[in-house]
């Protein structure tokens, strides 16, 4: 995420259904808790990755400090299932679910999020978007601190006809499941938000109940002014994630 101000920094809990993905011990992906012993992420993270090698950590703020007012949890991974029509070169069906071998108890610091039914759009409105990605695509380094970044969700065919004036060129076309995000200077997710969530809030009553309804996907650099950056559109997944989460059942 950008971040040239601490404002942007998330404070300990603030969203504790963003989840840290780890590759042997190290920093990997973001993800997000859908249900107890359930993680939504991008399949382009872990499509080739071996289960035992990753490990969920949820719970978690800064990632090199140990000293925080919250405890961080960690699971193993019993099953990974990425869609079947996964289109590295297009990010088109970018999704997968990690399921977990234990669940997570949830108390203050570590909750599930909402998913959106079928067709639902947040297009028009500002959400959020946070991870441990690079606060600035120069740095060598991801950010240590869970950030955030106020993002549009823009319509579709304007952020087509944005992504045809780049180097993607006059051909280009938006798949179908993805959504976009961004366009303004010096705010986006950047890389290492991979598989992070895009949320929400929903309805005007209570600003604090939240809805996700995308995947950090893929961008053109960071944070470049009229150029959004891609999102899987979880609405259109919502019956896929159903019925995965119902054969993981039975199975297990």
């Amino acid at each position: 995420m950008k971040r040239f101000m601490t404002e942007n920094q998330v404070t300990p809990g603030e969203y504790p259904w963003v989840v840290a993905i780890f590759k042997k011990g190290k920093y990997w992906a973001g993800g997000s808790l859908i249900a107890p012993d359930v993680v939504l992420t991008a399949a382009h993270g872990v499509k080739f990755e071996r289960k035992d090698d990753i490990v969920v950590r949820a719970g978690e703020w800064d990632l090199n400090s140990n000293i925080e007012g919250f405890q961080f949890e960690e699971r193993q991974v019993q099953q990974i299932v990425c869609h079947e029509r996964f289109d590295y070169r297009t990010g088109s069906n970018n999704l997968a679910l990690l399921f977990l071998k234990s669940e997570f108890q949830l108390k203050e610091h570590i909750r599930t999020i909402c998913l959106p039914s079928p067709k639902t759009s947040f297009e028009g409105h500002r959400c959020f978007a946070a991870g441990w990605g690079k606060t600035n695509i120069t740095d060598p380094n991801h950010s240590s601190v869970l950030n955030k970044v106020s993002l549009p969700i823009i319509n579709r065919n304007k952020c087509e006809q944005q992504l045809k004036l780049t180097k993607l060129g006059w051909g280009y076309q938006l798949p179908q499941s993805l959504i976009c995000a961004g366009g303004e200077l010096n705010q986006d997710a950047c890389i290492g938000d991979g598989g992070s969530p895009l949320f929400c809030s929903i309805g005007d009553r209570d600003k604090d109940i939240y809805m996700q309804v995308g995947i950090v996907n893929w961008g053109i650099s960071c944070g470049l002014e009229n150029v959004p950056a891609t999102y899987t559109d979880v609405a259109m997944f919502r019956e896929w994630i159903d019925r995965n989460l119902l054969v993981f059942l039975v199975r297990y």
